[in-house]
């Protein structure tokens, strides 16, 4: 028996509860339809875009983070520093410099932009923040420095698609970025007035966009009651194409067989190297997984297989 379809539910998360506390609001609501996860942790003083996986949806997680850019605008001040990287711990440090006050004061906005997309676009390396949710030994590390041990990782290539300057107000800087998944927005700001000469510190942050899910189209928390849910198909956020198999390939790749790129009854539509995530549907058009074309396109892997 086929279970309950995937999907993903776009919520807006207001400034204050954790991410935790957006899923225990609606964990009661959705236990007919099975376990809920979230993609990608908001930091309590953030807010923006959280999305939820529910009845399977929640798997997707790996190609959510690999397939989809995150927008923030980022409302930072420069001249200050904390331990955190925002305004929820005391400022440790503050630049009295003359420079600051006299000059990076006076920047124009097209100059900072500027001088910040010719250091941060494209390929940017950075480690994780002391005080995130990136985990070791299985322990989120802003958990081990509340303890007093700070915990040195490996910077990590990400990807800055955009960064756009959208006012500026001395000391205070709003910024927009367009990143890759795993980009630590207090890093980023923290390096980009490196950059410019000064410390920086987060003030607000809010996540605009993930893929097609916008703080337009997310569900706010006046809303969060109500009783028929907007929840999202996954073909809608993750929009990849699509591989049909008949009823007796479906049974095969249900149990785990790699089927050959012939036994597809229909490969929907374009072509096959665009991207080599396919959608498992039956001849109805029902989801049932989702699979990875092999390299030499010779057959299909199962990557996530909604009936297990």
């Amino acid at each position: 028996m086929k279970k309950n379809n995937p999907l993903i539910l776009n919520i807006y998360k207001p400034a204050g509860p954790s991410s935790q506390d957006v899923i225990r609001n609606f964990k009661p609501r959705l236990k007919s339809l099975g376990k809920v996860g979230h993609f990608g942790t908001l930091d309590p003083f953030a807010e923006g875009v959280l999305m939820l996986g529910i009845s399977g949806g929640q798997r997707l997680n790996e190609f959510i983070h690999e397939c989809l850019p995150k927008t923030y605008l980022a409302v930072g001040i420069l001249g200050a520093e904390s331990d955190t990287g925002d305004l929820t711990s005391p400022l440790t440090q503050e630049d009295n410099s003359e420079y600051l006050k006299n000059v990076i004061s006076s920047f124009e906005m097209n100059f900072i932009e500027k001088n910040l997309q010719e250091k941060f676009l494209g390929d940017y390396y950075q480690a994780p923040h002391k005080y995130s949710a990136a985990k070791f030994d299985g322990k989120a590390l802003h958990k081990w420095a509340r303890e007093g041990v700070e915990i040195k990782k490996e910077k990590k290539r990400r990807y800055i698609y955009s960064l756009k300057v959208i006012k500026y107000e001395f000391p205070k800087i709003y910024i927009q970025f367009s990143v890759s998944s795993g980009t630590y927005i207090r890093t980023l700001f923290s390096d980009c007035a490196k950059q410019l000469g000064t410390l920086g510190v987060l003030e607000s942050l809010i996540r605009e966009k993930v893929g097609g899910c916008t703080i337009d189209n997310a569900l706010k928390e006046k809303d969060w009651c109500i009783e028929n849910l907007p929840f999202l198909n996954v073909d809608e956020v993750l929009p990849f194409k699509s591989v049909v198999f008949s009823s007796k390939e479906l049974h095969l790749y249900r149990n785990g067989v790699k089927l050959k790129y012939e036994r597809a009854k229909e490969t929907l539509p374009g072509e096959l190297k665009e991207n080599p995530y396919f959608w498992v549907r039956d001849e109805l058009g029902n989801i049932y997984g989702l699979c990875e074309l092999s390299s030499d396109t010779s057959e299909f892997v199962s990557r996530v297989n909604f009936a297990l």
